[in-house]
């Protein structure tokens, strides 16, 4: 190229340049706008792939017939008295399963056990070995 067209060409680039500059400014944010998309679009399938996990393993379990068993039990809107016996019912429990069960403030009021309730009232030294309901 001669040198009679080089100020042309440069001039016709940075004029070009000029053109494009707020494209290429918008750009950083555009990466960072980009990489937040798909971080929480990976955080999304990640949550996705953990449902479908659980429900394989619920229904897994419900074809089994397996009952999920807990070591405790919350009795809610009754406060320990020895003057009303909260009689449980016992029959969604195993034979060898032990649950300790607690009223609506924490306070262990008896245990289910062999399918049998156990009011603390009746048995003494029950809760003695209850573990804290956290």
């Amino acid at each position: 190229m001669s040198k009679k067209y080089q100020k042309q060409a440069v001039l016709g680039l940075l004029g070009i340049g000029l053109i494009a500059s707020p494209l290429l400014m918008k750009l950083p944010a555009q990466f960072r706008a980009f990489n937040t998309a798909a971080n929480i679009e990976a955080s999304e399938n990640v949550e996705r792939s953990r449902i479908a996990q659980r429900k394989e393993t619920a229904d897994a379990i419900n074809k089994a017939g397996v009952i999920p068993s807990a070591r405790k039990l919350r009795i809610r809107g009754y406060l320990d008295t020895p003057k009303r016996n909260p009689r449980i019912d016992t029959s969604g429990y195993l034979e060898d399963e032990t649950v300790f069960v607690y009223d609506s403030s924490g306070v262990c009021v008896g245990q289910i056990q062999a399918r049998e309730w156990k009011w603390k009232y009746h048995y003494k030294n029950l809760c003695n070995d209850a573990p804290s309901l956290n």
